[in-house]
């Protein structure tokens, strides 16, 4: 299952369950805040992520990465490889070999537009430049990796039109972390030809 932690023969699956265990384990620099109030709105966040953002984000993906790959395919190797993919099987066989419909996209990219706006908001009340005030927490990183791949999809005009939200996107991708998180052909558009110069600088 991707992705899977091993820390020293534990494992851990699910992307926030691994960033909150990793905040847990290594305590030295907490992304989790003390207040319990801004700790609760914190995880309110991160259940939004989960339910949002991080749903949707699979639809553009496979619409405008994975399709022309899939479409290559004949049908038959089209249901061995979604057979091969037990958590996602639904998922590719509703997709198919041509893709998720237009309302299905328009759909996806709406839940991603709320996800914009509620960082905006978000931004807006507590101040920033962080989703909640000055420093860096653990919604901050769970929604990062749905961002990063509208903008390596070429889709970062989406929230061009909210400036606090473009600014975070600056300084997640200025954090010294984020270099080793995508390092050199992690991203779609280094993978996959079609979508290079799509991606915005």
């Amino acid at each position: 299952m991707v992705p899977t932690l091993d820390h020293d023969g534990a494992i851990v699956i699910d992307s926030s369950v691994i960033v909150e265990y990793l905040d847990e384990v290594a305590p030295e620099v907490s992304f989790t805040p003390r207040d319990p109030v801004r700790r609760a709105r914190m995880r309110a966040l991160m259940r939004f992520i989960d339910e949002m953002p991080a749903a949707a984000v699979r639809v553009p993906t496979f619409n405008l990465a994975f399709l022309p790959r899939f479409a290559a395919m004949s049908e038959d190797e089209f249901l061995a490889f979604a057979e091969s993919k037990p958590l996602r099987r639904e998922f590719m066989l509703a997709m198919g070999r041509t893709g998720f419909p237009a309302p299905e996209m328009t759909k996806a990219l709406a839940r991603l537009r709320r996800t914009y706006a509620r960082m905006d908001a978000e931004i807006a009340e507590s101040g920033g430049p962080w989703l909640l005030g000055e420093d860096i927490t653990l919604a901050d990183i769970a929604v990062m990796p749905a961002l990063v791949r509208m903008w390596d999809l070429g889709r970062a005009g989406d929230w061009a039109d909210l400036p606090r939200v473009a600014n975070w996107f600056e300084r997640i991708q200025a954090q010294p972390a984020y270099a080793p998180t995508y390092y050199a052909g992690s991203l779609l558009s280094e993978r996959f030809p079609h979508l290079r110069g799509g991606t915005a600088a």
